[in-house]
């Protein structure tokens, strides 16, 4: 084999072996470091789509009993405090679950495992402050429907 085929050979290796390289210092505990702490969810919003025409923005409710708290710890785990009310027959009914999984980061990406699925975001940092959008796509009754979540956090 000439040279220039030994080169033309190694070139897949070589961009298999820089991949992994890059997809493991990436996930190393060094990389979370910025998203690690609690995050208090301070604004919600959703756009849903049907068929690529918005058909409105639904803002939630964020206050004492309405609000995610989301915690990353440095070992790759995380845990989800959610709180939601609601108002039956006069009666404010505050009803609160916890999730907990793991998560991982490459570049803007935030990756969420837990109950078996992994759902991925893009998120940005600045400061104290932490934003993940998230897109949901579904079919329903033959329409295309997308749902774009914009979620915002401060560092407890």
């Amino acid at each position: 084999m000439n040279r220039s085929r030994k080169m033309k050979a190694m070139i897949p290796l070589a961009v298999v072996v820089f991949a992994t390289t890059l997809s493991t210092s990436c996930n190393s505990e060094e990389d979370l470091l910025p998203i690690v702490g609690t995050w208090l969810q301070v604004s919600s919003s959703t756009e849903e789509f049907t068929n690529n025409v918005s058909d409105g923005i639904t803002t939630e409710t964020i206050d004492a009993d309405n609000f995610i708290r989301i915690t990353f710890n440095a070992d790759g785990t995380f845990s989800e405090f959610k709180s939601y009310s609601s108002t039956v027959r006069g009666e404010v009914i505050v009803e609160t679950s916890t999730d907990t999984g793991t998560y991982s980061t490459f570049g803007n990406l935030l990756s969420v495992t837990y109950d078996g699925d992994t759902e991925t975001a893009e998120f940005t940092l600045s400061g104290t402050h932490l934003g993940i959008v998230y897109v949901e796509e579904l079919t329903q009754n033959g329409d295309q429907k997308r749902l774009v979540t914009i979620a915002t956090y401060n560092k407890q």
